[in-house]
């Protein structure tokens, strides 16, 4: 009644185009942090981590040194951004930048390639099937990761961060770990619980930055929760 005589003015809702742009720029950040956290995995693989040698001293089996590096320390940060693009546009774009992230990571190494910036591939980069088999079990991982943030997200609000990083990582290890090329025995055993811990660690020390991060890192309309 208190409208009567004003003519409403309809609501215009964005374009195709306009869609398509917003979703571009919200790409971007995910897709660079994603990006530069492989790429600094990749460069730490040779920096060894002897700060975890002192798990030989627990068991021989869980003994590291011959193979831990800083590059697996860090990999898990992967889950951390993926969990923070989940809260603030959902599972959909998240999965979209973990796609282009790596479309991107193999324009760029084809192109170094082309270009001759890398000699050969299996001795500057990884053979080729540790290389795929590295690939696919981290987006299965990356998968898994973004299918629990937005299962489990809401209240309380760590649930989500904690166990899609968690469980997200170890599907990660244990994927890449059982590949076929694998001697299934006690030493993976004991790989895999160690790399789990480090899963665990990470899933539980990020959620002090994640909760930090919620004043700045709100969840757009429609994406309430965690």
């Amino acid at each position: 009644m208190l409208d009567r005589g004003v003519d409403r003015v309809p609501v215009g809702r964005p374009g195709p185009v306009s869609r398509f742009v917003t979703a571009l720029v919200r790409l971007v950040f995910p897709v660079l942090a994603l990006c530069a956290a492989f790429l600094l995995s990749f460069y730490l693989r040779g920096a060894p981590a002897p700060e975890l040698a002192a798990l030989g001293e627990l068991d021989t089996l869980l003994d590291p040194s011959g193979w831990i590096n800083w590059g697996f320390l860090v990999l898990p940060s992967v889950f951390f951004i993926l969990n923070l693009s989940s809260r603030r546009y959902g599972a959909a774009l998240t999965l979209t930048a973990s796609l282009v992230a790596w479309l991107v990571l193999a324009g760029g190494i084809f192109w170094a390639v082309r270009e001759g910036a890398i000699a050969d591939f299996e001795r500057d980069i990884s053979p080729y099937a540790l290389a795929a088999s590295f690939t696919g079990a981290m987006a299965v991982g990356q998968l898994v990761n973004i299918l629990l943030f937005d299962w489990l997200r809401g209240i309380p609000w760590w649930k989500a961060p904690f166990f899609a990083a968690f469980v997200g990582g170890t599907v990660f290890a244990i994927v890449f770990n059982t590949r076929p090329a694998m001697v299934w025995d006690a030493e993976l055993g004991g790989r895999l619980a160690v790399e789990t811990g480090i899963h665990f660690t990470w899933a539980l020390v990020q959620l002090l930055p994640t909760l930090m991060l919620r004043r700045t890192i709100r969840p757009l309309p429609g994406f309430g929760g965690a």
